[in-house]
């Protein structure tokens, strides 16, 4: 005979295309607070989106996900059909709007790309902003001529502390870079966008 769930446990099994039925290409906002069962989840598809460079400095286990309270703006998307999401993007709400903080995608070409070119198309949007580095940033600035944020008084100001100013970067684009601790260790950012100053 099988077990029978608890009301808790059922609600765990729900995935984000039971619980949204997102349609295939169109962004999904929704309160985290609401659905801590996703956490498994979207897990999967931050882990699977750092990989390559060790892991999301601040996600390291399902539990981390919505741990950070200042994460309060979260949207996902369907790109396959398969009415899960593909790709989820997460940041805070600030007094100069967006500050995208992270991703996660599962793994395909075609939801990496998706997800560049959402992002890409918010930060030329007045209100939206990002602090990248690597590949991203690149991609960002060279494909898609997001906006960068190369005055250092606005960069501290938007940040709320005081940076490291580098400028121009040696092998990367923008003049625009500086130095931060994150996570314990010394990043190299750049703040792209157009946060509401």
């Amino acid at each position: 005979m099988k077990d029978l769930f608890t009301f808790d446990e059922f609600l765990n099994e729900r995935t984000s295309g039971e619980i949204f039925s997102p349609k295939r290409g169109k962004t999904v906002k929704f309160n985290h607070k609401k659905y801590p069962e996703l956490s498994g989840e979207l897990f999967d598809l931050i882990a699977t989106a750092y990989a390559e460079i060790g892991g999301h400095v601040k996600v390291k286990t399902a539990d981390d996900v919505f741990a950070d309270p200042e994460w309060n703006y979260w949207e996902g998307l369907d790109i396959h059909g398969s009415k899960d999401f593909d790709v989820v993007m997460f940041g805070k709400k600030t007094k100069y709007g967006v500050k995208f903080s992270g991703v996660g995608h599962d793994g395909e070409r075609d939801s990496k790309r998706a997800y560049l070119k959402a992002r890409g198309e918010e930060l030329t949007k007045p209100g939206y902003y990002i602090e990248v580095s690597g590949k991203i940033a690149e991609i960002l600035i060279k494909k898609y001529d997001v906006p960068i944020v190369s005055d250092e008084a606005e960069v501290n100001k938007v940040l709320g502390k005081t940076v490291e100013w580098i400028g121009d970067k040696e092998g990367a684009s923008g003049n625009g870079w500086y130095s931060r601790t994150l996570g314990g260790k010394k990043h190299d950012k750049i703040l792209l966008g157009r946060p509401k100053v």
